[in-house]
């Protein structure tokens, strides 16, 4: 495969992905497609490779967009998950190989096209990024470790200021709305919670160690089980910096994360898009600190006579590294996209059809990809003698 089409590809997370795959792909054609065509050529020409190029690409006209994807011979999707389903759809009819950042709500009507995919020869990986993604294959290793998986605890940290972009933004004030639907996975159910919910305290690797954490609205509650039939338990939890945290609390209580319209000085508005053009005009909020984006995966289950936990920890370069620091975020995101997206390329994913990245990719040789950009996957294996 020769020519690849990143969707996104000069966004917060995409630019990391393209970042990624003009310094360490093999591909002779690179083009970032966006609405905004000015702004992906700029994005390529502040990288400088001769194999990137921009293009304008509306993600949201179906028809067109199966012609420009019949045009490469593999597409990463790195636009926001409210246009996951489309492309999904698209790639499919065009008959191409897609990779993207995470499904969401839109994963169980992704996971259901699995055999037009399969009839079309292509593989379709849903969520290859940090969360899902890099935690999905941390779950995978530590099956390795056992005969059965009795339950997967996911969870993550997120440093940063709360609105480095419009879209990190939404993530997080999306996370912890009370009109989100979250859930966890408990012996065959999906079982709704509100936000704040599930509180555990969690240790990360450094800078970040043992932090609180509550129940998130993940894809992996939906593709972990569909891999690990006999698994009973699921969830995700997550966290951003305390500051933010406590005053997301604060806001849940009183109401501001609401979608629902109130009367504002005579204007029907929701609460949540008030506090979101204050965050917009001061996006740097709660100012300097840590910045890092870490994960952790906790795999129990159970191997002949012993009760196995197996322990998974992803860490970075410090915040003072050049490189890092607030772009942190994306590069933990967007590089295992890359990464992703090359191994389908070289004919290394596992099978056709639709699936998340459990079941699209080994996790070790995964994880020394990771390693070769200072991405380091942690393992720790604990067994003990059944009583």
């Amino acid at each position: 495969m020769n020519k690849i089409l990143v969707l996104g590809g000069c966004g917060a997370m995409g630019s990391e992905a393209t970042r990624d795959l003009a310094e360490h792909s093999e591909f002779s054609s690179i083009v970032v497609g966006d609405i905004d065509a000015d702004k992906a050529n700029r994005w390529c020409s502040e990288i400088g490779k001769p194999s990137l190029s921009g293009r304008a690409v509306d993600v949201t006209d179906q028809n067109a967009l199966v012609g420009v994807m019949s045009e490469y011979d593999i597409v990463l999707n790195c636009t926001s998950y409210a246009f996951g389903l489309g492309i999904t759809e698209a790639a499919i009819a065009a008959k191409k190989p897609l990779l993207d950042l995470g499904g969401l709500y839109n994963t169980p009507k992704q996971l259901a096209m699995t055999e037009q995919a399969e009839a079309a020869g292509v593989s379709i990986v849903l969520g290859m990024g940090a969360t899902p993604g890099v935690t999905n294959l941390m779950a995978r290793a530590g099956s390795a470790h056992m005969d059965e998986v009795d339950e997967i605890h996911v969870a993550f940290a997120t440093y940063r200021s709360i609105a480095p972009s419009p879209g990190l933004l939404s993530t997080v004030l999306d996370e912890f709305s009370p009109d989100t639907v979250r859930f966890f996975y408990d012996n065959g159910e999906f079982v709704r919670t509100g936000p704040f919910t599930g509180e555990k305290v969690v240790r990360f690797d450094n800078p970040v160690g043992p932090v609180k954490t509550w129940f998130v609205p993940h894809s992996e509650t939906h593709t972990l089980p569909r891999n690990f039939p006999k698994v009973k338990r699921v969830d995700v939890r997550g966290c951003w910096r305390p500051e933010i945290m406590t005053a997301l609390d604060h806001y849940n209580q009183v109401g501001l994360l609401s979608t629902t319209p109130m009367d504002v000085a005579g204007h029907q508005i929701a609460p949540k898009e008030v506090l979101r053009s204050i965050f917009l005009a001061n996006g740097n909020w709660p100012g300097d600190g840590e910045w890092a984006f870490l994960v952790n995966v906790e795999v129990v289950g159970r191997k002949a006579d012993q009760d196995v936990v197996a322990t998974y920890n992803l860490s970075h370069p410090a915040t003072d590294t050049p490189g890092w620091g607030p772009n942190a975020t994306g590069k933990v995101t967007g590089i295992p996209a890359s990464i992703g997206a090359q191994r389908i390329a070289r004919g290394e994913v596992l099978r056709k059809g639709v699936m998340g990245p459990e079941a699209a990719f080994d996790p070790w040789p995964f994880f020394a990809d990771l390693k070769r950009r200072d991405m380091i996957v942690r393992e720790e294996v604990v067994s003990s003698r059944r009583a």
